[in-house]
């Protein structure tokens, strides 16, 4: 039975209260995409990579359709696709792009996008997941940033809408990714992007080799390591009727592969102060709920708020978040076993070298 009576030791008090409130300073600092105000945006041209996303690309496409303009392009960049994504992207207007063999050196995803840049006519373009889903403000809002800041790569976290309880493990995820890029600086050595939902003017990311750069062709988590090599980079949170996405609807393999392809790798990219916050506050987690009732209420608050703004996550995902710790400390080390030790991941059907 909970004693409510009990008092945690002044030490205990001390040390909760700063990571706690360390959380509260990332949810201040990290900043939602602004919306445009009388802006006449250029011509774009949107780049989707995809690999087996026959179950995605539909939505997404229906999405882009409201949104675009005559003079914008779609280019699907099909990865060895085996399910029929070509031919959904054709159905949807796409230029189709074929990738039959990936190249010796480079990731996936990475020459994707490289490959679309390749074929893109326009003066920004815009990388989008197929598993997004773009609002009516989401492309203008975010090539108008582009316009302020012409040397930039700019994106956004797509607000997460979740479908089944599986999918809400992902909440600890979420929050502490809307964390990574709250003290980034933009022209700091260490800068985030988030590649889901980014935009860039096409000479700038050719000038700096874009995904083909060295440090980019090979890695893990492209959208970290391209904010690196990228003159400044912008990162925004995104709300729903911007951009938002549906992610790992296939289950817990799906959901532990991915987290575990991004997570170990990530902790290591991101800007130092950022992964400060983020290890101060995932031990206010931890230690709260064990050392005093008082202290799992003040974090079950503290992670509704900060859920609220980055996905469907309700007070029952908040109230249960010790479980969702639980799952986020065995794929984080999982991820680093996996990245640091085996030295690679593996993702839609693919095996990833992490070393």
């Amino acid at each position: 039975m909970v004693d409510w009576s009990d008092q945690p030791s002044t030490v205990s008090l001390a040390i909760f209260t700063v990571a706690w409130c360390a959380g509260w300073l990332g949810f201040l600092r990290a900043k939602q995409l602004p919306q445009a105000t009388r802006f006449e945006r250029e011509a774009v041209s949107v780049i989707i990579p995809c690999r087996n996303e026959v179950a995605n690309l539909p939505t997404l496409l229906t999405s882009l359709r409201s949104v675009l303009r005559e003079t914008d392009e779609v280019i699907v960049v099909d990865d060895d696709s085996c399910d029929g994504t070509a031919h959904v992207a054709k159905q949807g207007g796409a230029t189709v792009i074929h990738i039959d063999s990936l190249p010796s050196g480079w990731a996936g995803k990475s020459h994707a996008c490289w490959q679309g840049v390749r074929h893109a006519s326009r003066n920004v373009v815009v990388f989008i997941d197929a598993d997004v889903r773009v609002g009516p403000r989401g492309v203008d809002d975010l090539v108008a940033k582009v316009a302020e800041h012409p040397d930039a790569l700019v994106s956004a976290m797509p607000w997460h809408r979740t479908g089944s309880p599986v999918e809400r493990f992902s909440m600890l995820f979420n929050v502490i990714s809307s964390l990574v890029g709250s003290m980034q600086t933009r022209n700091a050595r260490r800068r985030v992007a988030y590649g889901p939902f980014m935009a860039v003017r096409k000479d700038v990311y050719a000038e700096s080799a874009g995904h083909s750069h060295d440090l980019v062709r090979v890695a893990v988590v492209e959208d970290l390591a391209l904010a690196r090599v990228m003159p400044e980079s912008l990162a925004y949170l995104a709300r729903p009727d911007q951009v938002e996405y549906r992610m790992y609807r296939e289950g817990w393999k799906q959901l532990v592969e991915g987290w575990t392809k991004n997570t170990a790798i990530g902790a290591v990219s991101v800007p130092r102060w950022s992964a400060v916050i983020i290890i101060a506050w995932v031990a206010s987690l931890c230690g709260g709920v064990l050392t005093s009732p008082w202290m799992y209420v003040a974090s079950v608050v503290q992670v509704w708020v900060l859920a609220r703004r980055i996905g469907n996550f309700g007070a029952v995902s908040a109230l249960l978040y010790p479980l969702h710790a639980t799952v986020f400390a065995c794929v984080a080390i999982r991820s680093l076993v996996r990245s640091a030790v085996v030295g690679r991941v593996t993702w839609r059907g693919r095996t990833i070298a992490t070393r």
